[in-house]
């Protein structure tokens, strides 16, 4: 097995004038991506970064975060991106965590504060002023430190592997059937794990990525998937969701040029995976089942597994899973446990936490916290986190449950479940739900909601209490952050 980055020198040496990235109006070749890649491990030489060293990379998606990142690979050190939009607390709490030997951002002031230096990005995408070799990193030392977008409060600091990310690559490529011909937009920023993820496989493929700023305007999508010739793009659902909103006249005129998409991140409403599969009729509709901590472990094809779409898919290549009881013993099928992974594309553990490393990896499995179950065919159902059950008078209830009934309500736009104390002391823990309604409709009494849910669910699934918000806590990626809703239903001390 070789890196990522010494796949994409190859890449260069063999195929110098395929085109390998494409941002606005600037086309870019293997050779001279290469060329930049290497003038930017100067430039990270230069500075004094050594192997093993930090480099934070606070930036959008511009052609100079992608040389930053792989020269960073080249001179041996850790690569840190981080949300450009994060704000200031946060930022210097991981920049405290990480101490970086160097931080880019868009221009050279962005956190001053910080203890270290910060440069501008743009620093990354010029000649090199001298010639220099750099040996190939170890398979083994860590290329990537990424830090999750907290649903429960402190962000983990993951740790990816040069062979963790090259294996990751080529799975997600064998799935997906990405060839050297493929074109392929990337609108997820390249901060995110996803779009990240998606830049190395594509590049590692041989193949040329666009990058789009997001998804916040859908005319560019579409004008960069009929400039570029797109066969294939990636995406969390709300971004399709955008998409979809524009029915036919979006991506209908696509459905015989797209050989691919995949969906990834979040969770998808049934509704739009049946509407993609309808205005796509001729695409391979990909999503997948992933953590920061092991990438794409699961695929779901939607045209191919259309009976299995309430499902994640099945195991990528090489990765096993498992469902495992509370004492660790392995689950029979469709019964429910929690989802526990195993293969090279494991993460050794996380940045500054011992403890949570050695509960979470264990002999090359990581313990997921997915409550989940393996049907007889071996496709995987999830059923929600395991510190997000409620214990209702000693049963157990899944909060993702209740939240599709009380969602499918008319007068209901978004919900979630948390377990609160029961202000009776008897069942210890009863059901609250936070909704948000509908458009232009009005809240509804609590009474009609319970009844609701009571003619579809057994009765001690029926949230006690309920409360109307503007919003629900989300990640950028769409996640809930139940934690958050958690922390509303303490009493204060």
């Amino acid at each position: 097995m070789q890196s990522v980055i010494e796949s994409i020198g190859q890449r260069a040496a063999l195929h110098p004038g395929r085109l390998a990235l494409v941002c606005g109006d600037r086309c870019v070749s293997f050779a001279q991506f290469w060329d930049r890649v290497v003038a930017a491990a100067c430039h990270l030489s230069d500075c004094g970064v050594r192997p093993g060293d930090r480099v934070v990379l606070a930036a959008p998606s511009v052609p100079a975060f992608a040389y930053g990142y792989f020269a960073t690979h080249l001179v041996g050190a850790i690569a840190v991106p981080l949300d450009p939009h994060a704000p200031a607390p946060r930022r210097d709490e991981l920049i405290q965590r990480t101490q970086p030997v160097l931080a880019f951002g868009m221009d050279a002031q962005t956190g001053d504060a910080a203890p270290c230096t910060w440069k501008a990005i743009d620093e990354l995408d010029r000649p090199a002023a001298r010639q220099q070799s750099f040996a190939p990193p170890a398979l083994d030392s860590v290329a990537d430190l990424i830090f999750t977008t907290g649903t429960t409060g402190r962000p983990k600091g993951v740790r990816l592997t040069h062979r963790n990310i090259a294996t990751a690559a080529s799975h997600i490529n064998a799935v997906l059937g990405t060839t050297e011909g493929d074109v392929n937009l990337i609108p997820i920023p390249l901060y995110h794990a996803f779009g990240l993820g998606s830049l190395r496989c594509f590049l590692l493929a041989g193949a040329t990525v666009v990058l789009v700023q997001g998804f916040r305007l859908p005319g560019e999508i579409f004008a960069a998937l009929e400039r570029h010739a797109a066969t294939g793009m990636i995406g969390v659902p709300a971004g399709y969701a955008v998409l979809l909103r524009l029915g036919e006249r979006g991506l209908g005129p696509f459905a015989d040029r797209l050989r691919y998409i995949e969906i990834g991140s979040a969770p998808m409403p049934l509704e739009q995976k049946m509407m993609l599969m309808k205005l796509l009729p001729h695409t391979r509709i990909f999503m997948h089942y992933g953590l920061t901590e092991a990438a794409r472990t699961a695929f779901i094809e939607f045209h191919r597994d259309s009976a299995h779409l309430d499902t994640v898919g099945m195991p990528s290549p090489g990765v096993k899973v498992e469902v495992r009881d509370e004492s660790g013993k392995a689950c029979v099928p469709g019964a429910r446990g929690v989802l526990w992974v195993n293969g090279q594309h494991v993460s050794p553990g996380y940045w500054d936490d011992v403890k949570l490393s050695t509960a979470t990896f264990v002999d090359g499995w990581m313990r997921t916290g997915d409550v989940a179950h393996l049907d007889a065919a071996g496709f995987i159902s999830l059923h929600g986190r395991d510190d997000d059950v409620i214990n209702t008078g000693g049963v157990k209830v899944v909060p993702d449950e209740v939240e599709r009934v009380l969602i499918e309500h008319p007068a209901v736009a978004d919900a979630a479940c948390v377990g609160v104390p029961d202000p009776r002391g008897i069942a210890g823990q009863v059901l609250r739900a936070f909704l948000v309604s509908a458009d232009d409709q009005a809240p509804v009494p609590d009474a009609e909601l319970s009844r609701w849910v009571g003619r579809q669910l057994e009765p001690y699934k029926v949230p006690t209490q309920y409360e109307w918000a503007p919003e629900l806590p989300r990640t950028a990626s769409g996640k809930l952050m139940r934690a958050v809703l958690r922390k509303r239903t303490v009493p204060a001390s």
